[in-house]
């Protein structure tokens, strides 16, 4: 993709490339569907936009309060997070394409689609993390989220310190509502310009569905 430089907008806006024969436009059509600006639940509207990026555009920021879940364990390919006798598990792997299958956009190397899907974290390019597991332990209780909530979920951050000494800065978090029927996995992936966040929602138990929206 030499001399060409490209700019993604936030949420429905597709990504306008520029090279030597001049301009065109690759569609994006992540967004729409599962973005925070379409849900309709009032109340998880509310919770799910008391932490993310994209319920602070809707001025929702900590307008709900939330318990948050603190990091148990972190290794280089998963984290845990705990609050009380609930964990949460991300578990991430290295992505490795002969395994996979892409469509390209045109003739000008632009990976468009990861086995027939739309993807999150890395605009036209081949990935080099996935997420591959996230769960949620009850007790002894194990609940796995379906691989479709997180098979097109690419570029995975977990927690790093900003300095030697500094303060660790997290961006895979969890949340639990006030009446512990609800939690929220919450990841902030990838980097400008493919910034993100998704959101998975858990109601008592059973998973709801995810929130996925640009994060800048």
């Amino acid at each position: 993709m030499r001399n060409m430089l490209l700019y993604c907008f936030l949420v429905f806006v597709p990504c306008m490339l520029y090279g030597q024969s001049g301009e065109y436009v690759v569609p994006d059509y992540k967004g729409s569907a599962e973005s925070f600006f379409s849900i309709s639940d009032s109340l998880i509207r509310r919770e799910a936009g008391s932490f993310s990026f994209a319920g602070s555009l809707a001025g929702l920021h900590g307008e709900t309060e939330l318990t948050p879940f603190g990091v148990y364990a972190q290794t280089e390919s998963n984290i845990t997070l705990a609050h009380e006798q609930v964990k949460v598990y991300i578990g991430t792997a290295h992505f490795v394409p002969g395994r996979h299958s892409f469509e390209y956009f045109g003739h000008r190397g632009y990976v468009y689609k990861i086995n027939g899907r739309h993807f999150w974290g890395i605009d036209g390019q081949v990935p080099s993390r996935q997420v591959v597991a996230v769960r949620i332990y009850y007790g002894d209780r194990r609940v796995d989220l379906p691989t479709r909530a997180f098979r097109d979920i690419f570029e995975p951050n977990f927690c790093f310190r900003t300095s030697l000494l500094g303060s660790r800065e997290c961006h895979s978090k969890a949340f639990m509502s006030a009446d512990g029927e609800r939690i929220y996995i919450y990841m902030r992936n990838g980097r400008i310009p493919s910034l993100y966040e998704v959101t998975w929602i858990i109601s008592r138990g059973e998973y709801l569905g995810r929130v996925v929206d640009y994060a800048y």
